[in-house]
């Protein structure tokens, strides 16, 4: 799988990232596309975008904390008629093996919804499987009605072992609030 990563706006990249994106998040749950520009003009953000034989085939888009050594997931999603054939988990290594090799991050961040049915259920079973340790706090956000918990992944053995939910969505929510914050 090739991987390309850049932290820059590029149209070609989010073209060919956007139907993915698109088919994965419901309307409700997606940034518009002029959010996600604002975050890259503002330096908040990473594309990730995997192609197997020059076709895309998965997309994240992960956030820098803000004072902190976290990368947070905020989008993961991989093209529907390529899902079950371990892409999503080859995606993801490239992923914690690409921020580890930047050096300055320590821990993988990512929030799921907690309402307890098999959809949701099944995308944190894909994390646990991935290494993600889940926590036991429930976020509940005013602008959205599904509850969210936070999973995290320590890239250094050693350098998070705690189940704090609430200091994991300080990160998150300090993070959605620089994205939807115009400015810079």
């Amino acid at each position: 799988m090739e991987i390309i990563t850049t932290d820059r706006w590029e149209e070609n990249l989010w073209n060919e990232a956007e139907p993915i994106y698109y088919a994965g998040f419901p309307e409700h749950g997606r940034k518009n596309r002029g959010i996600i520009q604002n975050m890259f003009r503002k330096h908040l953000c990473f594309l990730h975008l995997g192609k197997i034989d020059g076709q895309p085939v998965a997309m994240s888009i992960t956030g820098k904390s803000d004072s902190n050594d976290t990368l947070i997931i905020d989008y993961f999603a991989v093209r529907k008629d390529s899902r079950g054939k371990g892409i999503g988990t080859l995606f993801l290594e490239a992923i914690k093996s690409w921020a580890i090799k930047e050096g300055a991050y320590k821990l993988l961040v990512i929030e799921v919804e907690a309402d307890d049915n098999q959809t949701n259920q099944k995308r944190a079973h894909f994390w646990t499987n991935a290494g993600f340790q889940d926590t036991s706090y429930i976020h509940q956000y005013i602008w959205v009605p599904e509850p969210y918990r936070a999973m995290y992944l320590p890239l250094i053995p050693g350098s998070f072992a705690s189940d704090n939910g609430p200091l994991l969505f300080s990160y998150i929510t300090r993070f959605h609030k620089e994205s939807f914050t115009k400015g810079k």
